[in-house]
């Protein structure tokens, strides 16, 4: 196997690792809200742990067949890893992505606490089209508009959903 498809896979080792740790989370945080005190009353089939539980469960086993895939495939990934990490780190697309989560984090932790979502979700995605440079002020703030516009009505007003 050449040293680009060992690269790929020591990258499947990873991802799987990480997808199975959040699967353990869910199944944690699923359990959790199984036992809870406050959901005493809901019936055991329709409790939310349940299915998360379940989701997470199934993050797990196929975090953990890819993670497993991944180490077979690449021999060693913390070596790849070793190697690849500094020439990544130097890479535009990955200051590009550390900007992407810091607006997420900002999104999230930021503007979901201060504003109404659809404000705060027409800002988000003004934001990460004008960093990307997604095409004229004019289009940005149009697609953003709809965009906002067609989530809200499907989601709050049709399926209502309760959203932030």
């Amino acid at each position: 196997m050449d040293e680009a498809k060992k690269r790929l896979r020591a990258l499947d080792f990873f991802m799987g690792a990480a997808f199975a740790a959040v699967g353990l989370f869910l199944v944690i945080e699923g359990y959790q809200a199984f036992v809870s005190p406050a959901l005493a009353t809901v019936e055991r089939s329709a409790n939310p742990g349940v299915s998360t539980m379940f989701i997470g469960g199934l993050l797990i086993l196929f975090g953990s067949v890819i993670a497993l895939i991944g180490l077979a495939a690449s021999g060693n990934p913390f070596r790849i890893a070793a190697h690849v990490i500094p020439e990544t780190i130097g890479k535009a697309t990955f200051l590009r992505g550390l900007i992407v989560l810091g607006c997420i984090a900002v999104y999230f932790f930021v503007l979901w606490e201060m504003v109404p979502y659809v404000v705060s979700t027409f800002i988000f995605l003004v934001g990460m089209m004008t960093i990307f440079k997604a095409g004229a002020w004019w289009k940005i703030l149009l697609i953003a508009g709809i965009s906002v516009g067609v989530i809200w009505y499907f989601f709050g007003v049709l399926a209502m959903v309760p959203l932030p």
